[in-house]
């Protein structure tokens, strides 16, 4: 019975062996990932050049800083001009909200009497805040016309300089010639 037990023990040990060398090795942490930081957004830009002739030029960049036009300060001043910006518009749109808020304002302050006069302030109150509305709107119109207006003036200066200047060139060239 003695041998039993130890041939028992030895399968036993055997069995153990096997555990052990198919046991999976502990696994490495992997290290923590770095977050990679996103680059401030760029814009794109535009430089002021002068071009040989002495001619002021704006130069458009794209975002890489790469050139991607180059058109005259005039050309691009004009369009600048006719832009309207967004402070333009929010300015009018307040000064149309600020004139209906007061108008309406008004004409709740004079419902809440409720008397045959108030009835009369009510209409009062509700013409002076579309009169105000029509003269906000006018007001508005008026300087977009006029923002316009400076534009247009602006492209007749450039394109009247333009001309007397191909007629100088033209009148030094034939001069020239004839001297020649």
């Amino acid at each position: 019975m003695a041998a039993k037990k130890k041939a028992a023990k030895k399968k036993v040990s055997k069995k153990s062996a096997k555990r052990k060398s198919a046991a999976k090795p502990a696994r490495k942490k992997a290290p923590a990932k770095r977050v990679a930081r996103k680059p401030a957004a760029r814009k794109a830009r535009r430089t002021t050049l002068r071009s040989s002739s002495g001619k002021k030029l704006y130069a458009k960049r794209d975002v890489k800083g790469r050139f991607k036009d180059i058109q005259t300060y005039a050309r691009a001043q004009a369009a600048d001009l006719r832009k309207k910006s967004k402070a333009e518009t929010a300015k009018a749109g307040k000064a149309v909200k600020s004139a209906t808020k007061k108008a309406a304002v008004k004409a709740k302050a004079a419902v809440s009497k409720g008397s045959a006069t108030t009835r009369k302030t009510v209409t009062t109150a509700k013409r002076k805040a579309r009169t105000a509305i029509r003269q906000a709107a006018v007001n508005v119109r008026k300087a977009t016309t006029q923002v316009e207006r400076m534009a247009e003036q602006a492209v007749t200066n450039t394109a009247e300089a333009v001309t007397s200047a191909a007629v100088a060139v033209d009148t030094a060239v034939t001069e020239a010639a004839e001297k020649v």
